[in-house]
This record gives C-alpha cells, sequence and structure tokens, in this order.
C-alpha cells in the first residue's frame, strides 16, 4: 500500500514540476552559428527559421541580405576571420561567409558558396554577389585573397 502511495505521490510531483524556460520561448528565436569581432564590430551569423541573417554591434548599418544556404560561417585561419582592407574602394574590411555547408567524418566543416560582408566607416555591406557550387570549402583554410578582391570591387556582383 505504502508503495502505491510512494507511486501516487511522485507522479503528482512530477506532473507539477515546473516546466523548462527554454521550452515556451517561441519558434522564432535564432540559432547563433558564428561569431566573430573585426576591429570594434561585432558581427554575428544566426539561422533564423531556415534563413540566414547578419547581426552586428550597436551603430552599424547592415545593406543588403544573407543569400547563401545557412547555417553560415566566418571563413578563419588558425582560428582567426581572414580579412582584408581594401582603401581603394573604401572598404576597411571585407571577410567572406561561408554557406551550404556539411561535416566530414572527421567534423571538419566545408561549404560550396560564399558572399562577401564588407565594412564600412559606419555601415557593413552584404555583397549582392554570391559565388555557388564553388569547390568544397574548409571553414579553417577559406579561399584566395583574390575572392575578397572580388568581392570588394564589386566584380563579383555581375
Amino acid at each position: 500500500m505504502k508503495l502505491v502511495y510512494f507511486l501516487i505521490i511522485s507522479f503528482l510531483l512530477i506532473s507539477c514540476k515546473k516546466k523548462d524556460t527554454l521550452s515556451t520561448v517561441p519558434n522564432n528565436s535564432w540559432e547563433i552559428t558564428d561569431t566573430v569581432k573585426v576591429n570594434t564590430a561585432l558581427l554575428t551569423l544566426a539561422n533564423n527559421k531556415g534563413k540566414g541573417q547578419l547581426r552586428t554591434s550597436l551603430g552599424y548599418k547592415i545593406g543588403g541580405e544573407v543569400k547563401i544556404q545557412c547555417p553560415c560561417y566566418f571563413l578563419r585561419s588558425k582560428e582567426k576571420v581572414n580579412r582584408y582592407s581594401y582603401p581603394e574602394f573604401d572598404i576597411s574590411d571585407a571577410v567572406v561567409i561561408l554557406g551550404k555547408v556539411h561535416k566530414d567524418s572527421l567534423n571538419k566543416i566545408y561549404g560550396t558558396e560564399i558572399q562577401g560582408v564588407l565594412l564600412k566607416k559606419d555601415s557593413i555591406i552584404l555583397t549582392s554577389g554570391v559565388l555557388r557550387n564553388y569547390s568544397p570549402i574548409d571553414k579553417e583554410l577559406g579561399v584566395d585573397e583574390k575572392d575578397y578582391w572580388g568581392f570588394a570591387s564589386g566584380l563579383y556582383n555581375h
């Protein structure tokens, strides 16, 4: 008899347990995939219901949209974000994001789409040009500097 009371009380306590607060958050929350700091700008890539989005620290206006398939990541080398400056195009920093990614058997991340992110004095521009069907790119090795130049110069926008 004591066992029956114990089971009933246990069942009631479990059913009255406070629900996990994460489960009550609406489904429109962001899943952050990558974050980097470039000069004073904190850049965050996120997956918002299957759509890639870029957020940044206060004070920067973002132009354009993420056009590559998410999840997206910033290209790096030795765990630092790859970036190049192009003063001739008024670009303080150019970085590249990688999309349409998959993991190999060693958990390395590879992707086949890239898009440029251009930082200017007070704004950040996601390039309208995207390179798709690229050879698989390792997130930690990146691409050649010519691709950064192609995004900064506008060559890849056509």
